[in-house]
């Protein structure tokens, strides 16, 4: 046999070769191994009063959700999930802060059993195609405490009730029966000033800055569970 079709013979098959190497090159480009993977995050939702802030997160697969509280008596319950007891924000309840880490897509829900009205969602992107919001939790309309037992329903009182002005400024003396959130609404004709103090049981003094005027008053107490004193009425002059 010539050389000639010998060397032919030996051309096509390196081609063949080659053309198998760029092939298994240009499928691992495609495959993205050489891309850098992209660090889990960590968001933190906080509790203010009562609603969440931000109420509405998107993630991606893999990062983590803080919830954290910065003014009320609140928890975190996550689909049927309590992630922690009802509690302030210095409560062991809240230190450390409860947290997730999401490894699905898909709609979360979750919402303070103790304010019902404190609802809000977390949006997991990543791998898989839209998925489907799960079903909204139903929370009881009080939080049994820690170990069991019958919900309180048995609302605060407010005894001992004084309201004063002067130099400023308004002062208000009550004693509460329990641990509780004092709100106080000041208003004019023309205006509407709103005071609002967590408090232990007992006798307190709770004092604000109030511009000179005479101003009809609102005031009651809420407990833990979400129960409301009766309200108290008057009227208190302010001077300058």
């Amino acid at each position: 046999m010539s050389a000639g079709p010998r060397r032919t013979r030996r051309l096509a098959t390196l081609a063949l070769m080659v053309a198998a190497v760029v092939a298994v090159v240009a499928s691992a480009g495609s495959s993205g191994g050489g891309g850098t993977a992209r660090a889990a995050a960590n968001v933190t939702i906080t509790a203010r009063d009562f609603f969440w802030s931000p109420d509405t997160v998107t993630i991606q697969v893999g990062d983590t959700v803080t919830w954290t509280n910065e003014q009320g008596f609140h928890n975190v319950l996550l689909g049927d999930s309590r992630l922690n007891q009802p509690g302030f924000p210095s409560d062991p309840a809240w230190n450390p802060p409860p947290q997730r880490t999401f490894t699905e897509p898909g709609s979360y829900t979750f919402v303070c059993e103790v304010h019902p009205g404190m609802t809000g969602t977390v949006n997991v992107a990543g791998g898989e195609p839209t998925p489907t919001p799960t079903p909204t939790p139903t929370p009881t309309p009080a939080v049994p405490p820690p170990g069991g037992g019958p919900a309180d329903t048995t609302p605060p009182t407010v005894s001992g009730l004084t309201v004063s002005g002067f130099d400023g400024r308004v002062r208000v003396g009550l004693t509460v029966s329990e641990r509780s959130t004092v709100n106080v609404r000041f208003a004019t004709e023309d205006d509407v000033v709103t005071m609002r103090r967590q408090v232990e049981q007992g006798s307190w003094t709770l004092e604000r800055e109030l511009a000179s005027g005479t101003y009809a008053y609102e005031l009651w107490a809420v407990d833990a569970m979400g129960n409301r004193s009766s309200t108290h009425t008057g009227e208190v002059r302010v001077r300058g």
